[in-house]
């Protein structure tokens, strides 16, 4: 199970990540050598678990607590988009996509069947971003 403390270490990496993204572009004028270390870094810390959880589990948690009813009253729907883009770069450096094709399509199932889904243009907006990102046979799965 994903607590509250685990959904906001997944805010925190989002968060740095645009950070040093920022910092590459303005301080090394996005370098590619730069920009490659900066995903060798990524990819080594989003591969580690975090209290008992794969990083694949957090992300697909994440994703879910954003798109049911009642986990994103705060975000404006162009808020949501960001926030799903910039999970989804995330999902990048993590190397057992499967795992997270697994969660995440347990908890689309959970949100489909229990209408729990606040958005359905969000749901499939995650899914496109899902198919550009790792290809159609990843997103067939789900």
């Amino acid at each position: 199970m994903v607590g509250l403390q685990e959904q906001n270490f997944v805010w925190k990496i989002i968060e740095l990540h645009d950070k040093y993204v920022a910092y590459v572009a303005e301080y090394f004028q996005g370098h590619t050598l730069f920009h490659k270390a900066l995903d060798e870094a990524f990819e080594v810390f989003c591969n580690k678990g975090v209290s008992g959880s794969s990083s694949a589990e957090l992300l697909a948690t994440f994703c879910d607590n954003i798109l049911k009813k009642g986990g994103s009253e705060k975000l404006s729907d162009e808020a949501i988009e960001d926030t799903l883009e910039k999970v989804v770069r995330l999902l990048a450096y993590i190397s057992d996509k499967d795992l997270f094709a697994e969660f995440y399509r347990k908890k689309l199932a959970r949100r489909l069947l229990f209408d729990k889904s606040a958005n359905d243009e969000h749901e499939r907006s995650i899914l496109t971003k899902l198919k550009q990102q790792c290809g159609g046979q990843f997103t067939s799965k789900i």
